[in-house]
C-alpha cells in the first residue's frame, strides 16, 4: 500500500466516523441530559480501564476503556461526551504512566466515543424496545435501550476488530474477508467481556448511579486477569521458540538473527498468499527453528550435513519437544526438500521457508535490477514454485520501495 493509498484510507474512516457519530443529532429520539458530574466520572474510569488493558496474544492491547465509553454509548449520551470521555480517559492514563510515544492513540479513542454514539443511536432508532425492571421500592428502575446496546454490542464484537484487521492489510485486499474473520475470532473472549460490562454499566446506570462505575471496573478486572494470563503463557512459549531459534548462531553456523528475520519474512509472504492463521502461526514457528538441525547433527558428527539431513535432523529435535509443534516439525523438513510433492499441509509453508531463507543467505542489494533479477532466478531453481517466488519478490519491493 502506497502513501497515497494509507492517506486515501484514512480520509474514508476519518469520514464514515463524522458521518456515524453525526446519526445522534440526525435520527430522531430523546436526547437525554448529561451532568457533567457523570462525564467526568465516566473519563475517570476511562482513565482507569486505560491503565489496565486486557493483552492480546498477537497484536496490540485491547483497551477495556471500551466498556466505559459502549456505556456512555448506550445510556444515550452525545457523541462530543462520549468523545471527551474517551480522549481524557486516554489522556488522564497517559499522563499517569508517562507513555506518550503514541499520540495518535488519542485520535483513535475520539473517533471510536464519538462513532459508538451514533451506533446506539442508529440501534435504538431500528429496534426502539427498552427493557424496565424495579430492583426496590424507593430506588430508580433499571433500564436498557435494547437496540442501543444490541447496535454498540455488534460494534465492538465486530465492527472494531473489522476496522483493526483492515488498518493491517497493507494492500492485500485479495483476502479481506478471510483477515476480518480471523480479527473477530481472535478477539471474541476479549470483545464479549467488554461488551458485556457495557451493557451492565448502562442497565444499573439509573439504580447505582455513580457507584455503577466501580461495578463495571470490577468485572473488567476479573477479565483481565484470567485473559492476561493465557496471553502471557502464550507470549512465553512464542518468545522460547524465539530462544531456540538463536542456539545454530553460537556454532557460528549461521548470521545472527537469521532465524527471526527468515520468520518476518515468511509471515509476510503467508500474508500475501492468504494463508489462514493458524497455517501462519506453524509456519512462523518452523521458520524460528529451520536451523535447528545443525545443532543435532553437529554435536552426533562434528560438522554439517546436507541441507536435506539437516532439516530431517531439526524435525526430530522439534517432533520430540512438543505434540503442539507435530506441524511446525513437519515443514521443517520438508523445506529441505522443497521442490518435492510434499502433503498439501505443509507443501506452501515449506516453499516459502526455502524461499525466504534463500533470500536471506543470498543478501542481494535489490535496488540494483541485476541482482534482483539473479535473486528471482536462483529462488525459481532451488523452490520451483512461482507463485511463492512472485509473492516474495512482491513483499521485497514493497521493503525497497518502504526503504526509499
Amino acid at each position: 500500500m502506497t502513501g497515497r493509498d494509507r492517506r486515501a484510507l484514512q480520509v474514508l474512516a476519518a469520514f464514515l466516523t463524522l458521518v456515524l457519530g453525526s446519526l445522534w443529532w440526525l435520527v430522531p429520539g430523546p436526547e437525554p441530559r448529561t451532568r457533567l458530574l457523570t462525564v467526568v466520572l465516566f473519563a475517570s474510569a476511562a482513565a482507569i480501564a486505560e491503565l489496565h488493558p486486557i493483552r492480546h496474544r498477537h497484536g496490540d492491547p485491547v483497551p477495556a476503556a471500551l466498556a466505559v465509553v459502549g456505556a456512555a454509548a448506550i445510556l444515550g449520551m452525545s457523541p462530543v461526551a462520549g468523545a471527551i470521555i474517551a480522549g481524557l480517559g486516554w489522556g488522564v492514563a497517559r499522563a499517569v504512566d508517562r507513555d506518550l510515544n503514541q499520540p495518535h492513540g488519542i485520535l483513535v479513542r475520539v473517533a471510536a466515543g464519538w462513532a459508538l454514539s451514533g451506533v446506539a443511536t442508529l440501534g435504538a432508532w431500528a429496534l426502539p424496545l427498552q427493557f424496565t425492571g424495579r430492583v426496590a421500592d424507593g430506588l430508580s428502575a433499571a433500564e436498557l435501550r435494547i437496540g442501543a446496546a444490541l447496535a454498540v454490542s455488534l460494534a465492538i464484537l465486530l465492527g472494531i476488530p473489522a476496522v483493526w484487521a483492515v488498518g493491517r492489510l497493507r494492500g492485500r485486499w485479495r483476502f479481506v474477508a478471510k483477515r476480518i474473520a480471523e480479527a473477530i475470532r481472535s478477539t471474541w473472549l476479549i470483545s464479549l467481556a467488554i461488551t458485556s460490562t457495557a451493557v451492565l454499566g448502562a442497565l444499573v446506570h439509573p439504580v447505582l448511579d455513580h457507584w455503577t462505575l466501580p461495578t463495571m471496573l470490577l468485572p473488567l478486572l476479573a477479565a483481565r486477569i484470567g485473559l492476561d494470563r493465557y496471553a502471557v503463557a502464550s507470549r512465553a512459549y512464542d518468545q522460547t521458540i524465539r530462544a531456540m531459534s538463536r542456539l545454530p548462531e553460537h556454532l557460528g553456523s549461521v548470521t545472527a538473527d537469521h532465524g527471526v528475520r527468515v520468520a518476518e519474512l515468511a509471515h509476510e509472504v503467508g500474508l500475501e498468499l492468504g494463508l489462514d492463521a493458524g497455517t501462519l502461526g506453524d509456519l512462523e514457528h518452523a521458520a524460528h527453528l529451520h536451523e535447528l538441525g545443525r545443532v543435532a547433527i553437529e554435536r552426533d558428527a562434528g560438522q554439517a550435513g546436507g541441507r536435506r539431513a539437516l532439516a530431517e535432523a531439526g524435525a526430530t529435535v522439534i517432533a520430540e519437544a512438543t505434540a503442539s509443534l507435530d506441524r511446525a516439525a513437519r515443514i521443517v523438513a520438508a523445506h529441505g526438500e522443497p521442490t518435492l510433492a510434499h502433503p498439501h499441509d505443509v507443501r506452501i509453508p515449506a516453499r516459502i521457508i526455502a524461499a525466504c531463507c534463500e533470500a536471506d543467505r543470498y543478501d542481494a542489494d535489490l535496488r540494483r535490477a541485476g541482482q534482483r533479477d539473479e535473486l528471482v532466478v536462483r529462488l525459481v531453481r532451488e523452490v520451483g514454485d512461482l507463485e511463492v517466488v512472485g509473492a516474495l519478490a512482491r513483499v521485497l519491493d514493497r521493503h525497497v520501495f518502504a526503504s526509499r
